[in-house]
């Protein structure tokens, strides 16, 4: 009896040791860059092009609250886009140029109208192509050798080989860092928190590389000393919940990672715009073939988007995910009009359905939805698997 009141109160320490966010990445939170950001919006953007430019690569979040964008789209527009031109509006990130991706027509009335209403900052669209194949290899490749020579004239200065290389060097460092806590996440699934979890993965997104690497590096090192001389205890109920897989688009809303951190539930997959299909596959450089075709190679290979043709290979990749992870239901959330999720929800719930994979769908809007209403609905959700 004791010793299992000793268990509970070390695991209540661990736990809330591992999951202080701001003692961990302090560094992170605080520092204060000189250089000048460029901005992002999509995870088919190369972030070494930017980084190499000597700029900070940040992905544009929104603002937590829509106000000026209203008179700018209407009501029945994607809700991140209208939460991103209103943090643009705001001015209150340093950028210095935006860098939007064709990845939907709402994506590209943001960069018409970024390109009419905001004259000081520069705007470049990359075009992605929306097939796999040595075609789409080369077509982006070149496209990528465009969206250089915008850096270039950005910064006012030439990037050479060895700063590219550089800069893949570093991004790809930075997946692999993130690949590795995602993996200790999915093992530790009731010490770290699913908030802290994409909290951090956010952090990987808006900050400067080298000062969040320094801070992951070290939260690894601490969750791994933490950890050891309780690995047994830790990890003998890992299974004692349903393991859940969300997919969705961009999903930042903090309410929800930390409504469902306090349900019975272990978050064992998922497929997001935050997290995956962010640091998943890495640029090789070790081949003999130019950089740019190595990006190229990474971004087109890398897990896919729903934006991107062939809807087969996503179902087979979430297939495999489903038996690998032993997924027991499917958590689909989508941003509200959002067209192309919502085009591809029906084939998939068919899929999973034949597979005898329960799944409950989320339509919301981007940080803002009825908290106890979706409450319900997940707890009504999860009592059914």
């Amino acid at each position: 009896m004791i010793q299992n009141i000793n268990n509970m109160e070390n695991h209540a320490m661990i736990k809330n040791k591992i999951n202080d966010i701001p003692g961990f990445f302090k560094n992170t939170l605080t520092s204060l860059d000189d250089r000048p950001a460029v901005g992002w919006f999509c995870t088919y953007t190369p972030e070494e092009l930017i980084a190499s430019g000597g700029f900070i690569p940040t992905r544009i979040m929104g603002s937590k609250k829509i106000v000026k964008s209203e008179s700018y789209f209407p009501i029945n527009f994607c809700p991140y886009i209208k939460s991103s031109w209103d943090s643009l509006l705001s001015g209150k990130n340093n950028i210095r140029a935006l860098v939007f991706a064709n990845s939907c027509d709402g994506m590209r009335r943001l960069y018409d109208t970024a390109n009419t209403y905001l004259k000081d900052i520069p705007s470049h669209l990359l075009d992605v192509p929306r097939l796999r194949g040595e075609d789409s290899i080369v077509f982006f490749r070149d496209n990528l050798i465009n969206m250089k020579r915008f850096i270039e004239k950005t910064a006012g200065s030439g990037i050479g080989e060895k700063e590219i290389k550089n800069a893949i060097v570093l991004i790809n460092k930075k997946r692999r860092l993130l690949d590795n806590f995602s993996r200790i996440f999915k093992m530790f699934p009731y010490i770290i928190y699913i908030s802290t979890y994409y909290r951090i993965m956010e952090l990987s997104m808006t900050s400067e590389p080298n000062t969040f690497m320094g801070d992951l590096d070290k939260y690894i090192k601490s969750i791994k000393e933490l950890t050891g001389k309780n690995k047994t205890i830790l990890k003998a109920n890992k299974d004692s919940y349903p393991g859940i897989m969300i997919i969705g688009n961009l999903i930042t809303e903090e309410k929800l990672w930390d409504m469902l951190s306090a349900m019975k539930l272990r978050l064992a997959a998922d497929d997001l715009c935050i997290s995956s299909r962010y640091f998943k596959n890495r640029v090789n450089t070790d081949s003999r073939q130019d950089l740019f075709t190595s990006l190229a190679k990474r971004n087109i290979n890398k897990p896919p988007c729903m934006r991107m043709a062939d809807l087969g290979l996503k179902l087979e990749e979430i297939e495999n995910t489903i038996i690998e992870n032993s997924i027991k239901g499917i958590i689909f959330i989508s941003l509200k009009f959002c067209d192309t999720v919502l085009y591809s929800f029906p084939l998939l719930k068919e899929r999973f359905n034949e597979m005898g994979i329960p799944v409950l769908y989320l339509e919301m809007e981007y940080n803002n939805f009825s908290e106890g209403q979706l409450k319900t609905r997940i707890q009504a959700f999860l009592e059914m698997l």
